[in-house]
């Protein structure tokens, strides 16, 4: 796995409008521009958050991708991918706790 080489995809999808527009165009097209192993491709197009995580990428990264291009944005979605969040718990958290 290269964290480096997702970090510099999600990277990209954070600060790039037309990278951003070409991966909700086609996001397999956008990822074949990059070195990435078939498991990594997986967790960027499933917005797999937590695999990422674990795989290394900052979470910052990995939550400004979220916001930018997950099909539903929402924090609590994020924070349901990375850890069950309790009625009433405040989300505000990005990074996974160990």
């Amino acid at each position: 796995m290269s964290r480096n080489v997702l970090e510099r995809v999600l990277h990209q999808l954070s600060v790039d409008r037309a990278a951003k527009q070409r991966f909700r165009d086609d996001a397999e097209g956008f990822l074949r521009r990059f070195a990435l192993g078939e498991e990594e491709r997986q967790m960027v197009l499933n917005f797999d958050v937590l695999a990422l995580q674990n795989a290394g990428v900052n979470p910052m990264l990995t939550m400004g991708f979220w916001q930018e291009l997950s099909p539903t944005r929402d924090m609590r979605a994020y924070m349901e991918r990375l850890r069950p969040v309790g009625e009433g718990e405040a989300v505000h958290v990005a990074a996974l706790k160990q």
